[in-house]
């Protein structure tokens, strides 16, 4: 989804870009997600990271980070141009650059906390088992709609099998209605149910609905069936005329 932003690149950071996010680098050697982590694989590598913390860490939704190899450029650009109120006590010698100096507001919520808090109550392992379990569910959704008559599960040209669902799937589910009409309700049905929420999307100048498993308290199996119960009340309910 980030290709066109990225078609610059070379082709190994791009592929890194493109793949699974930074947070699969948990999953490498992990049975069962070999594909995901090997997505993060040359992470360590890259000259910057950007991410997103309100994702998996499901923290405030302004909580991004950014790490880079060249900090003294962020503070060519964003340092204070001497003005004394600004300056930071003994800035000359701090092993901490101020955040007055690398970046564009002077004056932030301490976005940090959250996501220092939430690192420190799971750790590895705990997120570790969040990711596998938002990940079993995506599958397990993504083989249901696989096999339903109603639906087909997107890129058709990519999810051929059930093995390339059990292997590449990772957090996002796309998907369409097969019959057309139905399709143009799809996302609208979906959320109206009050008890699962779709984005809309586009794809092969189709709409298409999106699933996106990112909460925290995730369970494969009871998630799965308010899936099914949803989707297949929305194809009863069209089928019936309602």
């Amino acid at each position: 989804m980030f290709g066109y932003r990225t078609a610059i690149l070379p082709l190994t950071y791009r592929i890194l870009s493109e793949a699974f996010g930074i947070f699969a680098s948990l999953l490498n050697g992990v049975p069962g997600f070999e594909r995901i982590g090997q997505g993060a694989e040359g992470l360590e590598l890259a000259d910057s990271i950007a991410g997103d913390g309100h994702k998996l860490l499901n923290v405030p939704y302004d909580c991004g980070f950014f790490f880079c190899r060249h900090p003294s450029l962020a503070q060519q650009v964003f340092q204070n141009p001497n003005a004394a109120y600004l300056n930071t006590k003994n800035a000359a010698t701090d092993t901490i650059q101020s955040p007055l100096n690398i970046g564009i507001e002077n004056s932030r919520r301490f976005r940090g906390l959250p996501v220092y808090a939430t690192l420190m109550a799971y750790g590895r392992e705990g997120y570790r088992d969040i990711l596998q379990r938002q990940i079993r569910f995506a599958r397990a959704v993504a083989a249901y709609l696989y096999y339903h008559d109603a639906f087909e599960l997107l890129p058709r040209d990519v999810f051929t099998s059930r093995d390339r669902i059990d292997q590449d799937i990772f957090i996002i589910v796309l998907f369409k209605a097969k019959d057309g009409r139905l399709n143009e309700q799809l996302v609208q049905r979906i959320n109206a149910s009050s008890k699962m929420y779709v984005s809309g999307t586009v794809w092969d100048n189709s709409p298409a609905s999106r699933v996106a498993a990112a909460n925290w308290q995730v369970d494969p199996d009871r998630d799965l069936e308010v899936v099914k119960h949803v989707l297949e009340d929305v194809v009863s309910k069209w089928t019936e005329g309602i």
